[in-house]
């Protein structure tokens, strides 16, 4: 027994009132269990949307707090500006603008160092208390910024590392200008990112979440937990660029990151005062084993619910089994009823005496091949066979060797190469047919050829005949179907006469016919 019919048996689907409890036990769980994925849904949808709230409120808060803090840097900035005079940072008091600039530096704890430059990138004064000689920054990006935009604005640069004292830091800087807006040097504030390290430590991450302080181009300023390796990368290609931000400033949503390809809940926020950008994410996989916890009492109840259905359902229908068993056995009865039908139609489709198809199942497979033939645009082939001085031999032997003869003919050809999906046939009387889809007038010639040579070689005694056995004339024909509902009869007659073209010359022989 198969397991269809032993699921069939167990749940006694064969009856009229198995069929009805099987539906009511089907439609109760799927109800139970369409509640109980609604109800999960709600919560995990909650979770979501509680996680993207505190993920966009992370970074709005974060990103008031990085303008803070470069808001602080900016206006310590300004200070350094105005105290360079309209000649520049070449003709002031070293000492005094040292103090002044070490004193400035002392008051925001996020600074590394506060330094002075002039037009060549030399370096005029520094609030750190010992200012290595010969020092130029003319290459630093900062300096070649200013030297090459006039505007005022302060400019935030990717992550460098320290000439005085090697640490990671986020150089700020603005534009010394002469009393013509020339290029005298410039004001520089380095903000450490340890600054930013430390403050973000304060708040409680999973181990898969991140936040992130960037620039606007894409640069990683830092991002929390990742190594130091990872700051400077560009996220530029990330979804947060190539999509979020560009619809708005603010928002949610859900991505993998570009930094290790974790999928995450993000909130990000740009700040409308600096080019900066902080995004938060919160690691998705993390999420669902957390909400997957949280939720496991309601999943048990659930499975339990869902058990006890499953065990009452089975009772009853175990019940009723028992008045049905009179119902399977009449259903067994039908089912071999209908094989024998089956069977029966099968043997209409066959010829009683040479076990070849019938002139019944002939036309159904020619009708279907010519459909066949047009829809693919392939040629299909036709031969018809006769064997030779028939009439001669039943009238010399009689009709029941003249049987004898057509069943030894049909045998022969059933064994002649065809492939399965060619029909050899009885079309009526001493005739004969193969149809040959797919095929072109030279492969039908060649089945033709060997289908004469093959009932030649059973030498079937034919006395009165030129060679003395029994021999079949073969005619084929071949066209390419349009759908047109005459091609039937026109590939018939066409290998009709390349029949008669083959008795015409000798028989013994096959002759086809080009359409």
């Amino acid at each position: 027994m198969n397991i269809g019919k032993a699921i069939s048996g167990a749940f006694v689907l064969q009856s009229s009132l198995g069929r009805t409890m099987a539906i009511f036990m089907l439609l109760l769980l799927t109800a139970v269990l369409i509640v109980s994925a609604w109800t999960l849904d709600r919560s995990w949808q909650r979770k979501l949307h509680d996680t993207e709230s505190d993920a966009v409120n992370l970074s709005v808060s974060q990103a008031r707090q990085a303008e803070d803090t470069f808001l602080q840097t900016e206006i310590v900035l300004r200070a350094m500006q105005r105290e360079i005079p309209d000649d520049g940072p070449n003709s002031v008091d070293k000492s005094a603008i040292n103090t002044i600039l070490a004193e400035m530096k002392s008051s925001l704890p996020q600074l590394n160092g506060l330094f002075i430059y002039d037009a060549q990138g030399n370096w005029i004064a520094a609030s750190a208390s010992h200012v290595p000689g010969a020092m130029n920054n003319s290459d630093r990006e900062y300096f070649i910024y200013h030297r090459q935009n006039r505007h005022g604005g302060v400019h935030i640069g990717h992550v460098i590392r320290s000439r005085t004292s090697g640490d990671l830091v986020i150089p700020v800087s603005l534009r010394l200008n002469d009393a013509a807006g020339g290029f005298t040097g410039v004001a520089l504030a380095t903000v450490r990112v340890d600054a930013f390290r430390r403050f973000y430590s304060y708040f409680e991450l999973g181990d898969g979440d991140l936040l992130a302080l960037l620039l606007d181009d894409g640069a990683a300023l830092y991002v929390r937990p990742f190594p130091d390796a990872f700051i400077n990368r560009s996220l530029s290609a990330s979804p947060l660029f190539t999509i979020q931000l560009m619809r708005s400033d603010r928002g949610k949503g859900a991505w993998r990151s570009a930094l290790d390809n974790k999928e995450r809940i993000f909130g990000y926020a740009r700040s409308g005062q600096y080019p900066l950008i902080v995004a938060a994410g919160f690691d998705k996989s993390e999420l669902w084993t957390e909400w997957l916890h949280d939720s496991l009492p309601d999943l048990v109840l659930n499975g339990t619910l869902l058990l006890i259905i499953i065990l009452i359902g089975a009772l009853v229908l175990r019940q009723v089994r028992t008045n049905v068993e009179n119902q399977i056995e009449l259903t067994a009865l039908r089912d071999e009823l209908t094989t024998i039908n089956q069977t029966l139609q099968a043997m209409a489709l066959l010829d009683g005496l040479t076990g070849l198809a019938n002139r019944r199942q002939f036309d159904i497979f020619l009708a279907q091949s010519l459909k066949q033939s047009a829809l693919s645009g392939e040629p299909m082939a036709l031969i018809m066979l006769d064997i030779d001085y028939f009439k001669l031999y039943n009238d010399s032997w009689g009709h029941v060797a003249g049987d004898n003869c057509l069943r030894r003919v049909g045998e022969t050809l059933k064994n002649i190469p065809v492939r399965q999906t060619d029909l050899i046939a009885r079309y009526g009387g001493e005739e004969f047919a193969i149809i040959l889809p797919g095929a072109t007038l030279e492969a039908a010639q060649r089945i033709a050829e060997s289908a004469v040579e093959a009932v030649r070689a059973i030498a079937i005694p034919h006395p009165g005949t030129r060679p003395g056995t029994v021999t079949i004339s073969a005619g084929g024909f071949a066209l390419n179907a349009s759908g047109e509902a005459q091609e039937a009869q026109q590939i018939k007659e066409g290998a009709d006469r390349a029949l008669y073209q083959a008795k015409h010359h000798g028989r013994n022989q096959a002759v086809m016919l080009p359409s």
